[in-house]
């Protein structure tokens, strides 16, 4: 369904306004950035606030103002659960590392959550391993431009093979030259904004907007199996039992890992800090899934659209002023910006940071912290800002079904492999280098074995799980973890001094965690 000339004028103007804000955000971005960390994590260079809300918006993404609404629209209630629990267990895991993340890499200078792990192990293999599992983020950045492109198409009267190369350009923008500065400026703005648009959407369905007889109307008049009292269903792999919901949420508790999101915790101006950002970004964070609804009430309205994805822009175009319809689906345009800029930041630093700085220099016997290198290494960063966007770009000129399983075909490797170096090596100092590269590989091998490999064509694989992204995660996640647990009774822990050296200004537990002495 086309949107009105009106709202289409409409959005037209507001695009522009954006354009205007982002750029000027872009440049200050740019003054700030003088070196490859000020690009790669705007180190200590803002409050728990604005941080906060930049966290909770790159969490959130394309995936809940478009992919969950589209779920909902199409099963109903039941896709609440994805939407309600996620959150749960993402910022579970993010109270779980933030703190060490922030102490630790900032007294190693970590510059990427690979960094981190390799600083953290004292372990070039594992930081080259993380660097390569790291780039299946490229399945992230896609599925954003998708969102991207659903939306120009939507409320632009843009074709979507055009809006995905305007939405691409849109980003070049202000990355190009801004960096991390202005990814989180502009992610604090639009995160805000979004709380706002998210609570809106949660009155319209209380209310019944558009119907009679407030949330009950709008159950009445969905599909049985769409209703609030359906719950799983064996035919949708997604929902297939209460088991692969359970998965679900586990699968996020690692979600935290993912290099775009773990590197927002060295931008904090200081650990005493971190509590404040925590309650901040847990607080929108819970609210902005509340999005899915929007589909819950697309469906019951009976509004039709040629892609799930579009309904939410399709629901405010039709119930709505074309004024407020506009703006509307503008500023959703740009939260699902807000997640892709992140991500292409953090992918970028694959090749500038982790493959060239710390792998490549060291290895031809260079000086990784260096000016020379560090300028290096600040160009390699803006290049591969272009890259990435552009082959992202190329590569989704055909959309994939459902936004939130496609960007999961990625996140679920990077979760799979990360989570036990990363959760237990943050929560226990002993823990062995041998031990993290076990969890790493046994956890990926996993998700591969149950998921990867029938997604890729190799094998049927075994259902739910050869169709369902999270419950593969889930899975992979507890055996990355348990692994590394495991190992680490058979391998010599860290030395003492070495993890004294790592952990400078933390005390050590009796259990082998760490607590922070602020």
């Amino acid at each position: 369904m086309a949107v009105s000339d009106t709202v289409v004028t409409y959005s037209w103007a507001f695009l522009a306004m954006y354009l205007v804000m982002i750029a000027g955000l872009g440049y200050w971005g740019w003054q700030k950035t003088t070196s490859q960390d000020d690009y790669a994590t705007a180190r200590g260079g803002f409050g728990f606030l604005a941080l906060g809300f930049a966290y909770a918006a790159t969490v959130a993404s394309g995936s809940t103002f478009m992919g969950m609404p589209g779920m909902a629209y199409d099963m109903g209630f039941k896709a609440g659960y994805y939407a309600l629990i996620y959150p749960i267990g993402a910022y579970l895991g993010m109270m779980l590392v933030a703190r060490i993340t922030k102490k630790v890499g900032d007294e190693a200078g970590s510059q990427s959550i690979p960094d981190f792990l390799g600083d953290r192990f004292r372990s070039p293999t594992l930081r080259l391993l993380a660097s390569f599992i790291a780039l299946f983020l490229l399945f992230y950045v896609m599925a954003q431009i998708v969102a991207a492109g659903h939306m120009f198409d939507t409320i632009l009267g843009l074709e979507y093979e055009v809006g995905i190369w305007f939405a691409g350009g849109l980003l070049l923008l202000y990355l190009t030259f801004g960096g991390s500065n202005a990814d989180i400026i502009t992610d604090a703005v639009q995160g805000a904004i979004m709380v706002g648009i998210a609570i809106l959407v949660f009155a319209m369905v209380l209310t019944g907007w558009g119907l009679e007889g407030g949330i009950g109307a709008v159950n009445a008049n969905l599909e049985p199996a769409q209703q609030w009292d359906t719950h799983t269903n064996p035919d949708n792999p997604t929902f297939a039992s209460w088991w692969a919901i359970l998965l679900l949420f586990i699968a996020h508790i690692g979600f935290t890992a993912q290099p775009h999101l773990g590197n927002k915790f060295f931008a904090i101006k200081g650990t005493q800090y971190i509590k404040k950002f925590m309650l901040t970004a847990g607080i929108a964070g819970m609210v902005l899934p509340l999005m899915y609804l929007a589909g819950v009430l697309g469906a019951a309205q009976g509004i039709e659209v040629e892609s799930a994805d579009a309904i939410v822009p399709v629901l405010f175009a039709e119930t709505m002023p074309a004024v407020v319809a506009a703006f509307l689906s503008v500023a959703i345009l740009s939260a699902i910006v807000s997640t892709a800029d992140g991500l292409i930041i953090a992918v970028s630093q694959i090749f500038a940071n982790d493959f060239y700085r710390k792998t490549y220099v060291p290895w031809k016997g260079g000086d990784p912290s260096s000016k020379a290198v560090g300028q290096r290494a600040l160009l390699i960063s803006r290049i591969g800002t272009v890259v990435v966007t552009v082959v992202a770009v190329a590569a989704v000129m055909t959309p994939p079904e459902y936004l939130s399983i496609f960007m999961w075909i990625g996140i679920g490797g990077i979760i799979s492999a990360y989570s036990g170096p990363y959760l237990i090596g943050s929560l226990r100092e002993s823990t062995s280098k041998t031990a993290a590269l076990v969890g790493f590989v046994a956890g990926f091998a996993v998700y591969f074995a149950i998921h990867l490999g029938p997604q890729m064509g190799l094998y049927e694989g075994l259902y739910p799980y050869n169709a369902n992204p999270f419950a593969a995660t889930g899975i992979g996640f507890l055996v990355s973890c348990l692994s590394t647990v495991i190992a680490n009774q058979f391998t010599d822990p860290m030395p003492v001094d070495t993890r004294n050296e790592i952990f400078r200004g933390s005390t050590e537990l009796s259990d082998g965690g760490v607590v922070d002495d602020d």
